[in-house]
């Protein structure tokens, strides 16, 4: 199980330094502003990629643009795919609204595409004499990353219970989400804020939940999907389009999630059953829509407390133009 003691607040600042914007030579074709000839599309394990994972497994892509190579990558946590993005590597990543965030405020020159959903995230605790905020002062706290909104979430809860956002920094840990599962069950942590279904799984298993995000931050976007400004200025069309598929599968969720379940558990080599994802995609813990939510709320935040270094005028200013009839926030 790889852990790492959380110090910082670090983006592969390396990576920044020696920022590469993405793309190579170009056919004749992408320089006129056609379809790429090959893409890849990377996210991590987890329910909230369902929007993803339906195009995947519907080929979605491949049909709409036969002269387009596909690859798709399931990476273990977000640092390798906010990495590929700034380095090239990946051409649309899925990141959470942290690490989305402190990309843009610190130079990358990214944008969200499509958002891919809104979340409850719960801070889970297994110990029955854990059951508020502060009861974790000293114990092991789990987080993907110190960049994630997990650990954005946590900070709030701290600042609001505590009186102190980072009163908690000092013990967290960052984990990959099926590593943190097994860490808190296990008893190797104490808490663990995750995000669907491993909040699920875990409350299953006899964990509580200590706290809920959406109730420090109100509704706010989850996961969201990035491509730096080049992709979108070559590939114009395409990335509208992209952003239209993506609201296509989140509809396909709403109104057919037994469809959507079958499609999960092919995808995931037969288990869970696809009785239990649909229970998973119909909790209402997730909602699935392109609607970018919170996201000045959050940064507003992550500004105060030193996460941010800079801000952004207005939340159209973190998105590119197919998103901005939605109505964000």
């Amino acid at each position: 199980m790889k852990t790492r003691l959380m110090v910082g607040i670090a983006l592969a600042g390396a990576v920044l330094t020696t920022f590469v914007a993405a793309g190579g030579a170009a056919t004749r074709a992408e320089a006129q502003g056609g379809p790429p000839s090959k893409i890849t599309i990377a996210y991590q394990p987890g329910l909230g990629y369902a929007p993803l994972i339906i195009m995947k497994m519907q080929r979605t892509i491949e049909r709409q643009y036969p002269g387009t190579k596909v690859e798709w990558k399931v990476l273990a946590s977000g640092t390798p795919i906010t990495n590929g993005v700034i380095s090239g590597d990946i051409e649309i990543g899925a990141v959470g609204t942290g690490p989305m965030l402190i990309g843009w405020a610190r130079g990358v020159n990214w944008k969200v595409i499509a958002p891919l959903n809104e979340g409850d995230l719960w801070l889970m605790a297994k110990d029955p004499r854990i059951r508020t905020i502060a009861d974790l002062r000293g114990k092991r706290i789990a987080t993907p990353t110190n960049t994630s909104i997990q650990a954005v979430a946590l900070r709030k809860m701290a600042q609001v219970k505590l009186g102190n956002a980072h009163a908690l920094d000092s013990t967290l840990l960052a984990m990959d989400h099926p590593d943190g599962m097994q860490a808190l069950l296990s008893g190797q942590i104490d808490a663990h804020f995750t995000s669907p279904p491993f909040q699920f799984q875990e409350k299953a298993r006899g964990a509580h939940i200590v706290g809920r995000s959406i109730n420090y931050f109100g509704g706010h976007t989850f996961l969201v999907t990035v491509m730096t400004q080049r992709f979108y200025d070559q590939h114009t069309a395409f990335a509208k389009r992209f952003f239209a598929n993506i609201v296509a599968a989140q509809k396909l969720i709403r109104t057919k999630p037994d469809l959507v379940a079958r499609m999960l558990q092919r995808d995931a080599g037969g288990a869970p059953t696809n009785r239990q994802f649909k229970q998973w995609l119909v909790n209402p813990a997730l909602k699935w829509t392109a609607r970018p939510r919170g996201l000045m709320r959050t940064a507003n935040f992550m500004n105060r407390i030193g996460m941010l270094p800079r801000m952004p005028r207005n939340w159209k200013e973190l998105t590119f133009p197919p998103v901005h009839p939605t109505r964000g926030s």
